[in-house]
């Protein structure tokens, strides 16, 4: 979120940049610089920038702070973005958008329009407007990032979870990768290089308490089926298999193969088929996950 509410103020300021509208009249420029004159355009812009800067900021230093991020590492963001701010601070917004300006306001507003505006700003509530606009663009910053994050969020995963019902078996092997990097973190911890000895998996998530992962420890895959974990007798070889669509295991699918290093991947076209991991190397897996042949 913090990217993309960046991202959004980096092209409020490019977008009129890029207009090629045509030359306002004489007249319409010598109206609208009296508009920019009584709005103080310049100093306007360059206000509602630092207002924004400092919204942006502080949003980044939230998320860092509720991410655990060590206090050097948060202390160090502060300072680049300190260092950002102060070399924004070097650009004249509103000189560098003053021409744009013109233009923009001349395709929009006639001459009688920018007459009412000049004279609108020239009263005492048009000078109230400008004093407060920056901090009514900051605080609606702030509300719209309050208030819109969550729901994104809600959104963004919705959309995530019905993607991945449409494709179960991508979660599904991301899951059974998952769970073979922590077996092979938990495997190079130990002097005899065993892997861990459980005879199923809620014995293999007590072994692997102690094992960092990158997500929540997975149970069941897509399906909705309980994965399964089986070991070798010697405790140097392991199984990770999904039962796939149908939920029946495979009679051979929990036997050992004694997988050879760069032996190819066995690609299936019924998701009912078992979908096998042995030894941290993908053995079985749906055609769907089978990578295209490059085109030359």
């Amino acid at each position: 979120m913090r990217r993309l509410i960046l991202f959004a103020a980096v092209l409020a300021i490019a977008l009129p940049l890029s207009a090629t509208e045509p030359n306002p009249s004489a007249h319409q420029r010598e109206l609208l610089e009296k508009l920019f004159k009584a709005t103080n355009l310049d100093q306007m812009s360059n206000s509602i920038m630092d207002s924004m800067y400092a919204q942006i900021e502080k949003q980044f230093l939230q998320e860092a702070e509720a991410k655990g991020d060590d206090p050097e590492g948060t202390a160090e963001a502060k300072e680049m973005f300190g260092l950002f701010r102060e070399r924004c601070r070097s650009l004249n917004i509103g000189a560098l958008l003053h021409e744009s300006y013109l233009r923009i306001y001349a395709k929009y507003f006639t001459e009688q329009e920018i007459e009412d505006l000049v004279a609108f700003y020239a009263s005492p509530t048009g000078k109230k407007t400008l004093e407060v606009l920056p901090q009514l663009m900051s605080e609606g910053m702030k509300a719209g990032v309050d208030t819109l994050t969550p729901k994104i969020q809600e959104i963004i995963a919705q959309v995530t979870e019905e993607q991945e019902h449409r494709r179960p078996w991508r979660r599904t092997v991301a899951d059974m990768r998952a769970l073979s990097t922590a077996i092979e973190a938990y495997q190079t911890d130990q002097t005899d290089e065993t892997y861990p000895a459980a005879s199923d998996l809620a014995g293999l998530k007590a072994q692997l308490k102690g094992i960092t992962m990158s997500q929540k420890f997975p149970e069941k895959d897509m399906w909705g089926h309980p994965y399964e974990y089986v070991v070798s007798p010697d405790r140097h070889h392991y199984r990770i298999v999904s039962a796939g669509a149908d939920g029946i295991f495979e009679w051979d699918s929990r036997k050992f193969e004694n997988v050879k290093e760069g032996q190819p991947t066995r690609y299936r076209d019924r998701l009912e088929d078992d979908l096998i991991f042995e030894d941290g190397v993908p053995i079985q897996l749906p055609v769907q996950m089978k990578p295209k042949a490059k085109k030359e």
